[in-house]
């Protein structure tokens, strides 16, 4: 009772815990993909095919569906390693950026793509990549920077996939999908990351003393310490009591 007691209590390394999401959609990608070649079936049919009423299914199915083992095996180390970027490094958003992602990049896709059906989960893919480069930059944090340049080394040839190049690969998933990540990457640019150092008052106080002294200020305190008032003396006169 006591063993299972402080077994329940211990914490689960976020490290392995990112990944659950990743290993989730590539199971399902899979059985979809094994269930396809088995049954007498075209499971494509549940991709998104635009401005279309039944082809809006699509946005929820497509990125499970694929339609050569090429295909899927091409998507499954990129989506399994950015998932895992995406809920290790933005834990508190990642749920959101993902669903944005998923759903926002399919919609896209039915209102403008060619007529045909667009299966794959590249869509998504190139929306978590973006978001994850531009997450970077925008933030301008070392750490976050670093992230960026480890996607953008992985990843830095994906540039290519937005643009019209082969007429059997759906260009434009990759292009709204990036669209979207980097759309993300800016509104979510003050929140979200796990890695957030958190700040204490003191430190807060002490930074707004350093800039009030700086701007040519000082602070008026009582017998005990505390500060009565901040009094203008001029840049010249940083004098503090």
């Amino acid at each position: 009772m006591v063993a299972i007691a402080i077994m329940g209590k211990k914490k689960v390394n976020p490290f392995f815990t990112a990944g659950y999401v990743g290993v989730v959609l590539l199971l399902i990608m899979w059985g979809i993909f094994i269930a396809d070649s088995i049954l007498p079936y075209d499971f494509a049919q549940w991709g998104v095919y635009p401005r279309k009423t039944s082809g809006l299914w699509g946005i929820l199915f497509s990125p499970f569906i694929h339609g050569s083992l090429d295909h899927i095996i091409n998507n499954s180390p990129p989506i399994l390693i950015l998932s895992w970027a995406l809920y290790y490094f933005y834990r508190k958003i990642g749920t959101q950026i993902l669903i944005i992602s998923w759903l926002i990049g399919g919609l896209f896709v039915w209102i403008s793509a060619r007529d045909a059906y667009h299966i794959g989960m590249s869509g998504v893919i190139y929306s978590l990549a973006f978001f994850i480069f531009f997450s970077g930059l925008f933030r301008r944090e070392t750490k976050v920077m670093a992230i960026a340049l480890f996607v953008a080394f992985l990843y830095g040839s994906m540039i290519w996939g937005i643009f019209p190049l082969d007429p059997k690969v759906s260009f434009e998933a990759h292009l709204f999908g990036a669209v979207v990540g980097v759309a993300l990457a800016y509104f979510y640019r003050k929140e979200g990351e796990t890695f957030k150092k958190k700040r204490y008052q003191f430190e807060i106080d002490e930074e707004n003393d350093a800039r009030m002294l700086k701007q040519g200020y000082r602070k008026i305190v009582d017998e005990n310490g505390f500060i009565i008032r901040w009094e203008y003396k001029g840049k010249d006169d940083h004098h503090v009591l």
